[in-house]
């Protein structure tokens, strides 16, 4: 059976990301027998380029991996629906072969997405396992192949071959585990990876980042995981493989801002990581507790402290109007950053409302949502000084700090100062080129 595979997403903003999901999905229908050839559509205006890509390999199955519903970033908010229907057009344009839907965004909203693009089946949650689905799939029926095996999951040694354009990334997806323990109540993480952690074996992550430098020259990674330091062992154990190949290669990666042994930064910086992102969310201990954060104000002094003595680069992500914001917090919160000092400090504002969350449960309980009401179209929970006087006190607090940036602050993707700095910076994450 011939598979191609499509990846959706042609968000460039803050940089193109890796498409790793449909890389991992590929290499387990390689495994089950399938002949598999990844599409990209990052970049691509959807015609001709994709008729003459499904043309020439001629695919018995059709899979399109969508990645995000909306940039999540008010107020400048970007729906992506309409552009994977242009999407969906062009492929039914050029082929009758079934089309399976996945992704993290299709999984979020299965039913919805399947009827609206008008697919002829899907796959919800992890797609290693969608072997049986894209061989005998039923028709408007969407499959739950169930959680893939961590241990088994690897990059395809022949990614040249089956995602010719890879090499246009700068930067490449690496995951070292699945699953989220923590219960934070906007994160859509526990219901597309469950809370179980499911680690993949150091040799195996290792072995991958070995593979894609020697064989190919990649020298930049990403640790997509959504905590690496979710379970500390794990991530030593992973530390000391990667340290273990020498120099030349570097990477970046989330972090919780809560870390049981400062010396773990050092092994960070040894194993070649030249960045760090902390979900830290908010400097306020009320809205720390409000978001059910398991770490403290003290935590983010920490570690901030531990990255500057090892001179990591880091930056911390917040959400500004969790329940209980207040113009007072969000002083707290611009007043820690000033103390701990970022590269860096990326702040939404507003959070964005996902089915299946604490968050939405909050939302019908307050009348911001209807009973039945979609959240597919982007919905945002804002607290009871509003959407207007929340941007308006997060602006005003932040003032000129040359390190502060609000991605929805306007659609940062079209601007000439964007696209320059994407073109010409090789160094890491586009935050690491702020000024404080």
């Amino acid at each position: 059976m011939r598979i191609l595979l499509i990846s959706a997403n042609r968000e460039p903003f803050p940089e193109p990301v890796f498409p790793l999901g449909p890389v991992y999905v590929a290499d387990a229908l390689q495994k089950a027998g399938a002949t598999v050839r990844i599409a990209d559509m990052r970049g691509r205006v959807f015609g001709q380029s994709l008729r003459r890509e499904i043309t020439d390999f001629r695919p018995d199955r059709i899979g399109v991996s969508l990645r995000n519903v909306d940039n999540a970033a008010y107020p400048a908010v970007r729906f992506y629906l309409p552009s994977y229907a242009s999407l969906m057009n062009s492929i039914r344009a050029s082929s009758d072969s079934p089309i399976i839907l996945g992704g993290s965004a299709f999984s979020l909203f299965p039913e919805e997405m399947c009827s609206s693009l008008g697919a002829d089946s899907g796959v919800q949650g992890e797609g290693e396992n969608a072997a049986p689905v894209f061989q005998d799939f039923d028709t408007g029926r969407v499959a739950a192949p169930g959680w893939a095996d961590a241990p088994g999951i690897s990059f395809p040694t022949n990614i040249g071959e089956l995602f010719p354009g890879f090499r246009r990334y700068r930067t490449i997806g690496i995951q070292t585990s699945r699953g989220c323990p923590n219960q934070c109540i906007y994160c859509t993480y526990p219901s597309l990876e469950g809370r179980r952690r499911r680690p993949r074996s150091p040799e195996g992550v290792a072995g991958d980042i070995a593979m894609l430098h020697r064989d190919y020259g990649i020298r930049r990674f990403f640790v997509v995981d959504s905590l690496f330091n979710a379970d500390e062992g794990h991530m030593v154990s992973v530390l000391e493989k990667i340290a273990s190949m020498g120099p030349g290669i570097s990477f970046s990666c989330y972090l919780q801002p809560k870390m049981s042994d400062p010396a773990i930064f050092r092994l960070l910086k040894k194993a070649g990581c030249v960045a760090v992102d902390f979900g830290t969310d908010s400097g306020s201990p009320a809205l720390l507790s409000s978001l059910r954060k398991p770490f403290t104000v003290d935590d983010i002094r920490k570690v901030s402290r531990a990255c500057r003595r090892e001179a990591l680069d880091f930056c911390h992500s917040l959400i500004l109007g969790g329940p209980g914001e207040t113009a007072e917090t969000i002083r707290e919160t611009v007043a820690l950053m000033d103390e701990v000092s970022p590269r860096a400090a990326i702040a939404m504002t507003g959070i964005r409302i996902y089915p299946a969350t604490e968050m939405e449960r909050i939302a019908r309980e307050e009348g911001l949502i209807r009973p039945g009401q979609s959240l597919l179209e982007p919905r945002f929970y804002f607290p009871s000084m509003g959407a207007q006087s929340l941007v308006k006190t997060a602006y005003e607090s932040v003032g000129g700090r040359r390190n502060w940036f609000f991605p929805g602050r306007r659609d940062w993707s079209s601007t000439i100062g964007y696209r320059l700095l994407n073109l010409l910076y090789r160094g890491g994450p586009l935050w690491r080129t702020f000024r404080k």
